[in-house]
């Protein structure tokens, strides 16, 4: 009987032990009080349990309360929305980018090749109109004449003698050139093999050294007057005066009213100023000495011209009258208006097909990263489900393909310009025209090359970032 007894009590020893071990695994700290886990002296297993029980109940009541108050249990976080750093996000998009070289490549190339063509037309078509505009300017587009004007009997009004240095004072003003009254009809022959008749046509004109500088006058030969031989019997045939006399070199001689002149140089062909061609051109000076009988005729001046800084004609022509004249009485102002309108048509023209091809090529060069780009998201759409999945928000996926359409348009496009610099280059020298590359338009054109890429990169981008995990993973 004893035996039985003993028996007994190990049985309920051993489920004693085991109601505590319980007790102590199921309670948690925030669910229980040392009063309800401290086993109390003389409690049977049963009271154990039923203590465990309520502290369990009592816990999560507690719990659902703070859930309740909006705050947090245990150790538990509220989930934030992922967050991606600027250096996470161009590796990211390094990676992707990089991911299949051969694509990559075609698609910078496309955007290369658009600002390449952007910069090196723009290049070439500001070289042609560089060359275009000094050939008009040549041309006298920005030469003004300055000549008396006619009162009410068309008689001339003289020119005050300040005329000229007023008007070397204004600032658009790079030269000028004075003319002077020529005699009355002058005698001009050469020899007795020369008939008399060739120099019925020709004309003398008297100038102050200069003058044919500010005309913008070039020579076949020799050279102008000048301060040390504006004093001597020395002259300068027009290329039409040159070839009815039969003058081919400097040296030959030419006979003006009974006195013989010594020939110092021969004209080129001067459109901008036509009664030069057929002229014999003689010193202030020598002519005023010369003829003292018309001293005071001669010493009129006949013509003024004016040779304005490129573009500025416009604006010096409406100061002209007055600078030579006060209250600009007595003076008529005429200039190459046609070449004028020419030359800022010409220039509008070329900047405007320059800009319109380039455009057109930026805009092909951004389709091509379009059309990369959509490719590309239709490829990873494995990648981007996964990833959203892991957490990341339809912003770190839109992110991530601009930037790698970003990333290809600034690489396409640092290359399409250093390309583009040297071909325009290349053809001005080819061509012999002046490089007018504007270099520091050059940094615009890259700019405009990854503005042109993320634009293009937004639509696929927008695609992508409207995936939903389950359709993205489900495509896979």
């Amino acid at each position: 009987m004893r035996d039985v007894t003993d028996d007994m009590t190990d049985d309920m020893m051993v489920k004693r032990r085991t109601g505590e071990r319980m007790m102590s695994e199921l309670v948690t700290p925030e669910s229980a009080t040392p009063e309800r886990t401290a086993p109390r002296h003389g409690s049977t297993v049963l009271d154990d349990v039923v203590a465990t029980s309520s502290g369990r109940i009592a816990g999560r009541r507690d719990a659902n309360r703070k859930r309740k108050n909006g705050r947090q249990t245990g150790t538990s976080q509220i989930r934030k929305p992922l967050r991606t750093r600027a250096a996470d996000l161009l590796h990211t998009a390094w990676a992707g980018a990089t991911g299949r070289i051969s694509r990559a490549v075609l698609a910078s190339l496309g955007i290369a090749l658009g600002v390449a063509a952007y910069v090196a037309l723009g290049g070439i078509a500001a070289s042609n109109q560089a060359a275009l505009l000094a050939r008009l300017d040549a041309l006298g587009a920005n030469l003004s004449v300055v000549a008396p004007g006619m009162d009410a009997q068309q008689q001339p009004i003289p020119l005050p003698d300040f005329a000229p240095q007023t008007i070397a004072r204004q600032p658009q003003v790079e030269r000028v050139g004075v003319f002077y009254t020529p005699p009355d009809k002058a005698q001009i022959f050469k020899n007795e093999l020369v008939p008399k008749t060739n120099g019925n046509a020709l004309t003398m004109s008297i100038m102050k050294p200069g003058a044919l500088d500010a005309v913008g006058a070039t020579f076949t030969q020799g050279h102008g007057i000048d301060a040390r031989n504006r004093t001597l019997p020395v002259a300068v045939l027009g290329s039409e005066a040159a070839y009815r006399l039969g003058v081919t070199t400097v040296g030959d001689r030419v006979l003006v009213d009974n006195e013989w002149y010594g020939v110092i140089g021969i004209l080129n062909p001067a459109p901008q100023a036509g009664t030069l061609n057929s002229s014999v051109i003689v010193g202030d000076e020598w002519a005023f000495a010369h003829y003292p009988d018309q001293a005071a005729r001669l010493r009129q001046i006949s013509a003024i011209y004016v040779r304005t800084k490129p573009g500025d004609m416009e604006r010096i022509r409406r100061v002209l009258a007055h600078a030579a004249s006060p209250g600009g009485q007595g003076v008529t102002v005429t200039a190459s208006a046609d070449l004028s309108e020419a030359r800022a048509a010409t220039s509008e023209s070329l900047s405007t097909l320059g800009l319109m091809i380039g455009v057109i090529a930026l805009v092909v060069g951004g389709m091509s990263i379009a059309n990369m780009m959509i490719v590309t998201v239709m490829e990873r759409r494995g990648e981007i489900g996964l990833r959203r999945a892991l957490g990341a928000t339809p912003g770190n996926i839109r992110m991530q393909f601009v930037a790698e359409a970003a990333m290809l348009s600034a690489i396409g496009g640092a290359a399409g310009t250093l390309l583009g610099a040297a071909v325009a280059l290349g053809a001005a020298a080819w061509a012999g025209q002046p490089a007018a590359l504007d270099w520091g338009g050059l940094p615009g054109a890259w700019v405009a090359a990854v503005a042109v890429g993320v634009v293009a990169g937004l639509y696929p981008a927008n695609r992508a970032a409207r995936l939903t995990p389950t359709e993205a993973l489900r495509s896979e």
